[in-house]
């Protein structure tokens, strides 16, 4: 390992090689894959479904301010968690006994983020020439992204690193008293699960987490957008935005759980009935918010598969962290 880095990549090698890498990262390729194989599909059926694919990089390239600011914060928040992550574990887990300069951590942190842009790039690139168009539209389509990805994830590395000046865990992350109270979604087995997991779902809305989301929507309206057609797009996406975030909360909440009642004889069905009761509800709530928007901007129930479908994809990140879970 040349001395500029840190070991920690021999390891990830290794690692990769045996398979570790692509079950880290089967779940971005495969989304890809599908993205991907459905633009194909549509291309080779031709008619009305030909032009679809062409759409995105066109609309992309007419509306470059709302996709540039959607990718800088999505690659800035996973450039931040990834590497404020393994900065942690270099710094405090069994790597710390390492007889090693903290510069190297620094390097290759800085080689992370740049191998990561450079793959974001190139699954950009990859995608739109899959979806096909005017070769202009999709160099102005890529050039959006790319002023997109390479500044949020310069970001979320400078982020990272300035995260090492706080603690990792503070005393007191802000006040969780929910709003109004639900005893009533309480199970009787395990009274405190679904209050749990409405308090760190709470916390997590009040930090602000996936207000991005929201503020690219905004961005995105037309100056020329009427009031309730612009409440309608507001509260869709704050509905989504809301029960994605919630459905991670949950999902964190419910691991944690499992792990701290793993020594007690809970069977698992039990825990899974309790652990469903709190997102029920959230999502009833979130569906009733977002069918008002959809009746402001007059659509009808032909909308609810597209808005379901949204919701599935958002919350494809609580899905992946319930599956360790499931697992003997």
């Amino acid at each position: 390992m040349p001395p500029l880095f840190h070991p920690w990549l021999r390891e990830a090698r290794l690692a990769a090689v045996r398979g570790g890498g692509w079950r880290r990262g089967r779940g971005a390729v495969a989304a890809l894959a599908a993205a991907v194989v459905a633009s194909l599909a549509l291309r080779a059926f031709g008619g009305e479904a030909a032009a679809l694919p062409a759409a995105l990089p066109r609309l992309i390239a007419q509306l470059p301010l709302p996709f540039v600011l959607l990718a800088l914060a999505a690659s800035y928040a996973s450039a931040r968690a990834r590497l404020a992550g393994l900065d942690e574990n270099l710094r405090h887990g069994w790597w710390a006994a390492a007889p090693l300069e903290p510069a190297r951590i620094t390097r290759t942190l800085a080689l992370l983020a740049a191998v990561g842009a450079a793959a974001a790039l190139l699954a950009s690139a990859g995608l739109l020439a899959a979806l096909g168009g005017d070769g202009a539209r999709l160099r102005s389509a890529f050039f959006v992204l790319a002023a997109g990805l390479v500044p949020g994830t310069a970001l979320g590395l400078i982020a990272a690193l300035r995260q090492r000046r706080r603690p990792a865990q503070r005393l007191r992350e802000g006040a969780r008293a929910p709003l109004f109270g639900l005893r009533w979604l309480d199970d009787a087995r395990l009274p405190h699960l679904s209050d749990w997991q409405r308090r760190e779902a709470l916390l997590r809305w009040r930090r602000g987490g996936h207000a991005w989301m929201i503020g690219a929507v905004l961005m995105g309206l037309p100056g020329s957008t009427a009031l309730a057609a612009g409440a309608g797009v507001l509260l869709i996406a704050t509905a989504l935005a809301w029960f994605s975030l919630l459905a991670q909360a949950c999902a964190g909440a419910t691991l944690a759980a499992g792990s701290a009642l793993a020594a007690t004889p809970l069977p698992r069905r039990g825990l899974a009935r309790a652990a469903w009761r709190y997102p029920a509800f959230a999502f009833v709530c979130a569906g009733a918010m977002a069918g008002a928007g959809a009746a402001l901007l007059g659509l009808d129930w032909r909308a609810a598969p597209a808005l379901l479908a949204a919701g599935a994809l958002l919350c494809l990140p609580a899905l992946a962290a319930l599956r360790p879970g499931r697992r003997p």
